[in-house]
């Protein structure tokens, strides 16, 4: 039961929602997240049957699996066909977990309290059950196991599971967890009152998504050794001591976005120090035509450089020892060459059709540097081959111009480039602002004319492109942005991308 259960709410989960309704009373304070979601709202933005997809992914299995001990066409029918007419999909509704991820709650709308009555007591004759009433008489409730506990009052229903055998979760069931979890739900003196939390409340999204990080800040958390293999190498516990993330997911005409932001007041290193100053020099001399995409992101050299050697530690047990010997007996540290980018790396590959080669690309990284002489002694110290200030390494040609390091698997780019020939067609002003306001970026041109991806057609007919950003907003907040772009501006990005999860 529990696979399907967890089925049910991966399906929740990727139905998300518009209209708050399950009362924020309801959410505790010491939840660990809370995920919003409402069914009815994006399956008319999905332009599907939402009966059909509850039925497909969660109640006829859930009905079938009854029957085989169960003789009761009422019950099952109400679950294979009327389930919309107990509770409210048109309204939003809450996944929320507790306990380092070791209880779940999934909380809906009662839109029927008095047929919803009839049903659960028709349930519990049939497993030989009774239904109790809790003793502040705040809500009902039908203890199916000590892993699984349904309650309900007017306002909400709510199904309660306490997972087992997860790799986080190794105690004792304790038989008192999970009714005190309900307690917690319907018996609510402290609602969660997290300004970020209530930020989201206040937004119009299709979903939104809010979790707690301050588990991972806990010795005895099970969760957090999970995540972590029982240790905080790298960065510590107290990083995350008040931390939070939070997630937006929007479908529009033409488009779908997912922005993340993360805010850990107590990260060690500051984040917004990771400036960029992406020169136009930098990707002057990307080809704009048939481009697959780029990556560019911003290297504060000497900062990021102690954050990397508090977390890799000593660089010497990484591969090319010998090229570091090299750099040493150059009074050159392995480090400095972090601190030698002196800002920002842009990296672009484009079709190469004038080589008649299938699958021929270039790939071209450009970046800036603080030390033109010493990047010079790093780049001899690893080519296998140099002339005329043009270092070649592992089948790359590398040259310096004007602050700017060029790195090329094609040779006539770097040729192009020290007679200062810039390509026919350049980069569009929008993709080159979208390298340069972001710390990172990662673009992908999802174009049917180019033979990268090895994907096929239909996916490449059906989107236009995607895009990862991120950015440092303030000390310690950073967004992430994830955009895809559907070629059909008219319809709803939804109704495009269901078909892609089998929703037809």
């Amino acid at each position: 039961m529990n696979r399907v259960v967890l089925i049910g709410l991966l399906f929740l989960f990727t139905l998300s929602s518009l209209i708050y309704a399950v009362d924020k009373k309801y959410i505790p304070n010491n939840v660990d997240s809370v995920f919003s979601f409402n069914a009815g709202t994006l399956a008319q933005k999905g332009e599907i049957d939402l009966q059909n997809i509850l039925n497909k992914f969660f109640m006829q299995e859930y009905a079938d699996r009854y029957l085989e001990y169960r003789d009761d066409a009422f019950v099952a029918e109400v679950m294979t066909n009327k389930l919309n007419d107990y509770i409210d999909f048109s309204n939003t509704s809450r996944v929320i977990f507790f306990n380092g991820y070791q209880q779940v709650s999934v909380l809906l709308d009662v839109k029927n309290i008095t047929e919803l009555d009839k049903l659960m007591i028709k349930m519990a004759s049939q497993e030989d059950k009774l239904i109790s009433v809790a003793e502040n008489a705040a809500y009902r409730y039908l203890a199916l196991d000590e892993y699984n506990l349904i309650s309900w009052n007017q306002e909400v229903f709510a199904v309660t599971i306490k997972l087992k055998d997860n790799y986080w979760y190794n105690e004792e069931l304790n038989k008192e967890d999970i009714a005190n979890i309900v307690n917690y739900v319907f018996v609510n003196n402290t609602p969660l009152e997290d300004e970020k939390f209530l930020a989201l409340e206040n937004e119009t999204n299709d979903s939104y998504i809010w979790a707690n990080l301050n588990t991972l800040a806990d010795d005895n958390s099970d969760f957090a050794k999970f995540l972590f293999g029982r240790s905080y190498d790298g960065v510590s516990k107290e990083s995350y001591k008040d931390a939070v993330i939070t997630s937006k997911i929007n479908f529009n005409n033409g488009d779908a976005q997912v922005i993340v932001d993360s805010y850990a007041p107590n990260y060690p290193y500051d984040t917004s120090l990771l400036k960029k100053e992406l020169a136009d020099n930098i990707y002057s001399f990307v080809n704009g035509e048939n481009n697959y995409g780029f990556l560019s992101l911003a290297f504060n050299s000497q900062e990021l450089s102690k954050h990397i050697k508090n977390i890799i530690g000593d660089i010497k047990n990484l591969p090319l020892a010998e090229e570091l010997k090299t750099l040493e007996k150059n009074g050159i540290d392995a480090y400095k060459l972090i601190e030698l980018l002196g800002g920002d790396i842009f990296v672009s590959v484009w079709d190469r059709p004038e080589d008649n080669v299938d699958e021929s690309v270039a790939v071209f990284i450009s970046a800036s540097i603080t030390d033109a002489d010493t990047v010079k002694v790093i780049l001899e110290a690893f080519a296998e081959d140099s002339a005329n200030d043009i270092y070649t390494i592992s089948g790359y040609s590398c040259y310096i111009k004007d602050s700017i390091l060029y790195i090329s698997d094609n040779s006539n780019v770097i040729d192009s480039i020290v007679n200062g020939e810039a390509p026919g067609t350049q980069l569009s002003a929008d993709k080159i602002e979208l390298a340069k306001n972001n710390t990172i970026a990662l673009y992908l041109e999802l174009n049917p004319n180019l033979s990268l991806y090895g994907i096929g057609d239909e996916y490449t007919e059906t989107f236009e492109s995607v895009y990862i950003t991120s950015n440092e907003l303030e000390s310690n907040h950073t967004q992430i942005l994830l955009k895809v772009n559907i070629r059909d501006k008219e319809r709803n990005s939804l109704s495009i991308i269901k078909s892609f999860f089998g929703l037809e």
